[in-house]
Protein backbone atom coordinates (compact mmCIF):
# COMPACT_ATOMS: atom_id res chain seq x y z
CA UNK A 1 0.00 0.00 0.00
CA UNK A 2 0.95 3.67 -1.03
CA UNK A 3 2.31 5.86 2.09
CA UNK A 4 -0.34 8.00 2.89
CA UNK A 5 1.98 10.81 3.89
CA UNK A 6 3.35 10.51 0.45
CA UNK A 7 -0.09 11.06 -1.30
CA UNK A 8 -0.93 14.52 1.39
CA UNK A 9 3.01 15.99 0.04
CA UNK A 10 1.47 15.22 -3.46
CA UNK A 11 -1.66 16.77 -2.93
CA UNK A 12 -0.20 20.32 -1.00
CA UNK A 13 2.55 20.34 -4.52
CA UNK A 14 0.23 19.46 -7.01
CA UNK A 15 -2.39 22.34 -6.22
CA UNK A 16 0.42 24.74 -5.36
CA UNK A 17 -1.33 27.64 -7.80
CA UNK A 18 -4.57 27.41 -5.93
CA UNK A 19 -5.90 29.93 -3.17
CA UNK A 20 -4.49 28.47 -0.29
CA UNK A 21 -7.82 27.14 1.55
CA UNK A 22 -8.12 25.04 -1.30
CA UNK A 23 -4.99 23.76 -1.67
CA UNK A 24 -5.68 22.89 1.78
CA UNK A 25 -8.85 21.38 1.24
CA UNK A 26 -6.64 18.59 -1.37
CA UNK A 27 -4.86 17.87 1.42
CA UNK A 28 -7.57 17.19 4.40
CA UNK A 29 -9.10 14.97 1.31
CA UNK A 30 -6.77 12.29 1.87
CA UNK A 31 -7.30 12.08 5.13
CA UNK A 32 -10.24 11.50 5.02
CA UNK A 33 -10.24 9.32 1.70
CA UNK A 34 -8.87 5.79 1.49
CA UNK A 35 -6.93 7.55 -1.85
CA UNK A 36 -3.29 5.52 -0.64
CA UNK A 37 -5.58 1.73 -1.61
CA UNK A 38 -7.65 3.77 -4.24
CA UNK A 39 -4.21 4.30 -6.16
CA UNK A 40 -3.08 1.13 -6.05
CA UNK A 41 -5.43 -0.74 -7.76
CA UNK A 42 -4.74 1.27 -10.68
CA UNK A 43 -2.48 -0.48 -13.24
CA UNK A 44 0.75 0.73 -14.90
CA UNK A 45 -0.30 3.02 -18.32
CA UNK A 46 -4.35 1.91 -17.95
CA UNK A 47 -7.34 4.91 -19.33
CA UNK A 48 -8.88 5.88 -16.08
CA UNK A 49 -12.47 7.39 -16.26
CA UNK A 50 -13.51 9.45 -13.64
CA UNK A 51 -16.56 10.18 -12.73
CA UNK A 52 -17.33 13.52 -10.87
CA UNK A 53 -13.77 14.03 -10.50
CA UNK A 54 -14.21 17.27 -8.49
CA UNK A 55 -10.65 19.22 -8.60
CA UNK A 56 -9.14 16.30 -10.37
CA UNK A 57 -7.38 14.64 -6.98
CA UNK A 58 -7.91 11.54 -7.76
CA UNK A 59 -6.11 11.18 -11.32
CA UNK A 60 -3.36 13.43 -10.31
CA UNK A 61 -2.34 11.32 -7.38
CA UNK A 62 -2.19 8.28 -9.73
CA UNK A 63 0.22 10.46 -11.91
CA UNK A 64 2.06 12.06 -9.00
CA UNK A 65 2.97 7.84 -8.33
CA UNK A 66 3.92 6.80 -11.60
CA UNK A 67 1.12 4.99 -13.13
CA UNK A 68 1.44 6.71 -16.32
CA UNK A 69 -2.34 7.07 -17.28
CA UNK A 70 -4.27 8.68 -19.24
CA UNK A 71 -6.98 10.26 -17.53
CA UNK A 72 -10.38 11.89 -18.27
CA UNK A 73 -12.21 13.34 -15.21
CA UNK A 74 -16.02 14.92 -15.65
CA UNK A 75 -17.63 17.29 -12.87
CA UNK A 76 -20.73 19.22 -13.36
CA UNK A 77 -18.73 22.54 -11.25
CA UNK A 78 -16.73 24.88 -13.25
CA UNK A 79 -14.99 26.15 -10.09
CA UNK A 80 -13.82 22.76 -9.55
CA UNK A 81 -12.67 21.74 -13.13
CA UNK A 82 -10.69 25.17 -13.57
CA UNK A 83 -8.62 24.41 -10.59
CA UNK A 84 -7.75 20.80 -11.88
CA UNK A 85 -7.02 21.86 -15.48
CA UNK A 86 -4.48 24.63 -13.77
CA UNK A 87 -3.50 21.12 -12.00
CA UNK A 88 -2.03 19.73 -14.98
CA UNK A 89 0.60 21.70 -15.60
CA UNK A 90 2.34 20.02 -12.49
CA UNK A 91 2.02 16.29 -13.50
CA UNK A 92 3.90 16.78 -17.03
CA UNK A 93 6.85 14.99 -15.84
CA UNK A 94 5.16 12.03 -14.51
CA UNK A 95 4.87 10.43 -17.98
CA UNK A 96 0.79 10.40 -17.24
CA UNK A 97 -2.07 12.46 -19.66
CA UNK A 98 -4.63 14.27 -17.65
CA UNK A 99 -8.09 15.65 -19.25
CA UNK A 100 -10.78 17.60 -17.57
CA UNK A 101 -13.90 18.90 -18.28
CA UNK A 102 -17.31 19.95 -17.25
CA UNK A 103 -20.10 17.75 -17.76
CA UNK A 104 -23.14 16.35 -15.59
CA UNK A 105 -23.51 12.45 -14.94
CA UNK A 106 -27.19 12.53 -15.87
CA UNK A 107 -26.11 13.83 -19.44
CA UNK A 108 -24.20 12.11 -22.24
CA UNK A 109 -21.11 10.73 -21.41
CA UNK A 110 -17.64 10.50 -22.84
CA UNK A 111 -17.68 7.88 -25.63
CA UNK A 112 -15.96 4.51 -25.34
CA UNK A 113 -14.58 2.29 -22.40
CA UNK A 114 -12.00 2.39 -20.50
CA UNK A 115 -9.24 0.31 -18.23
CA UNK A 116 -10.33 1.57 -15.03
CA UNK A 117 -13.44 3.96 -14.20
CA UNK A 118 -13.81 5.44 -10.73
CA UNK A 119 -16.49 7.27 -8.96
CA UNK A 120 -15.62 8.20 -5.74
CA UNK A 121 -18.12 9.83 -3.40
CA UNK A 122 -20.56 10.45 -6.23
CA UNK A 123 -23.79 8.32 -6.33
CA UNK A 124 -25.32 10.21 -2.90
CA UNK A 125 -25.48 13.42 -4.62
CA UNK A 126 -27.08 12.28 -7.57
CA UNK A 127 -31.14 12.64 -7.52
CA UNK A 128 -32.69 9.30 -6.36
CA UNK A 129 -34.70 9.00 -9.69
CA UNK A 130 -31.34 9.39 -11.60
CA UNK A 131 -29.18 6.95 -9.54
CA UNK A 132 -29.47 3.81 -11.27
CA UNK A 133 -28.91 5.21 -14.63
CA UNK A 134 -25.75 7.02 -13.66
CA UNK A 135 -24.35 3.89 -12.00
CA UNK A 136 -25.21 1.62 -15.23
CA UNK A 137 -23.40 4.43 -17.19
CA UNK A 138 -20.57 3.48 -15.13
CA UNK A 139 -20.66 0.20 -15.59
CA UNK A 140 -20.65 0.21 -19.58
CA UNK A 141 -17.48 2.77 -19.28
CA UNK A 142 -15.32 -0.68 -18.01
CA UNK A 143 -13.78 -2.45 -21.22
CA UNK A 144 -14.37 -6.15 -20.89
CA UNK A 145 -11.36 -6.99 -18.23
CA UNK A 146 -11.40 -4.17 -16.62
CA UNK A 147 -12.32 -2.50 -13.22
CA UNK A 148 -14.31 -0.06 -11.59
CA UNK A 149 -13.29 1.19 -8.36
CA UNK A 150 -16.37 2.64 -6.28
CA UNK A 151 -15.76 4.28 -2.80
CA UNK A 152 -19.16 5.85 -1.16
CA UNK A 153 -19.80 6.99 2.54
CA UNK A 154 -20.62 3.58 4.82
CA UNK A 155 -24.22 3.42 6.13
CA UNK A 156 -22.58 1.59 9.32
CA UNK A 157 -21.94 2.80 11.84
CA UNK A 158 -24.26 5.33 12.09
CA UNK A 159 -22.57 7.54 13.67
CA UNK A 160 -19.88 7.82 10.96
CA UNK A 161 -22.62 8.20 8.52
CA UNK A 162 -24.28 10.97 10.50
CA UNK A 163 -20.99 12.75 10.14
CA UNK A 164 -20.53 11.95 6.74
CA UNK A 165 -24.12 13.89 6.14
CA UNK A 166 -23.44 16.75 8.16
CA UNK A 167 -20.33 17.06 6.23
CA UNK A 168 -22.19 17.49 2.91
CA UNK A 169 -25.08 19.12 4.04
CA UNK A 170 -22.37 22.28 5.80
CA UNK A 171 -19.73 21.76 2.93
CA UNK A 172 -21.57 21.01 -0.22
CA UNK A 173 -24.95 22.44 1.39
CA UNK A 174 -27.04 19.41 0.33
CA UNK A 175 -28.82 17.16 1.92
CA UNK A 176 -27.91 13.63 0.22
CA UNK A 177 -29.05 10.29 -0.90
CA UNK A 178 -26.89 7.57 0.45
CA UNK A 179 -27.23 3.76 -1.45
CA UNK A 180 -26.45 0.88 0.93
CA UNK A 181 -23.22 -0.74 -0.66
CA UNK A 182 -25.33 -4.20 -0.98
CA UNK A 183 -27.49 -2.43 -3.75
CA UNK A 184 -24.98 -1.35 -5.62
CA UNK A 185 -23.03 -5.13 -5.20
CA UNK A 186 -26.23 -5.84 -6.87
CA UNK A 187 -26.59 -3.55 -9.89
CA UNK A 188 -23.01 -4.41 -10.49
CA UNK A 189 -23.69 -7.91 -10.98
CA UNK A 190 -26.65 -6.96 -12.85
CA UNK A 191 -24.17 -5.50 -15.73
CA UNK A 192 -21.62 -8.19 -15.53
CA UNK A 193 -19.58 -7.31 -12.81
CA UNK A 194 -18.07 -9.41 -9.95
CA UNK A 195 -16.61 -7.89 -6.79
CA UNK A 196 -13.07 -8.66 -6.15
CA UNK A 197 -12.20 -6.26 -3.22
CA UNK A 198 -15.25 -5.46 -0.43
CA UNK A 199 -13.74 -3.12 2.79
CA UNK A 200 -14.98 -1.02 4.84
CA UNK A 201 -12.00 1.88 5.58
CA UNK A 202 -12.09 3.85 8.18
CA UNK A 203 -10.44 7.38 8.31
CA UNK A 204 -10.94 10.05 10.98
CA UNK A 205 -14.89 10.32 11.82
CA UNK A 206 -15.86 8.66 8.41
CA UNK A 207 -16.66 5.42 7.09
CA UNK A 208 -16.15 4.72 3.19
CA UNK A 209 -17.38 1.98 1.92
CA UNK A 210 -14.89 0.81 -0.70
CA UNK A 211 -15.56 -1.93 -3.65
CA UNK A 212 -13.60 -3.12 -6.87
CA UNK A 213 -15.25 -4.58 -9.60
CA UNK A 214 -13.72 -6.46 -12.11
CA UNK A 215 -16.16 -6.80 -15.91
CA UNK A 216 -16.03 -10.24 -17.15
CA UNK A 217 -14.04 -10.42 -20.41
Amino acid sequence: MIDRKLLIQDAWNLYIDAPKALRLKQRLRVLVCPFEEVVGFVPQGATVLDIGCGSGLSLALMAARGRQITGHGFDPSDVAISLAQKMTAHITHTGSTLTYERRDARTEWPQGTYDVVSMQDVIHHVPVAHQRDVFAKACRSVRPGGIFIYKDMSMRPRWRNFFCRLHDLIIAREWIYPIPVATIETWAAEHGLTTEVAKTAHRVVYGNDLRVFRKAV
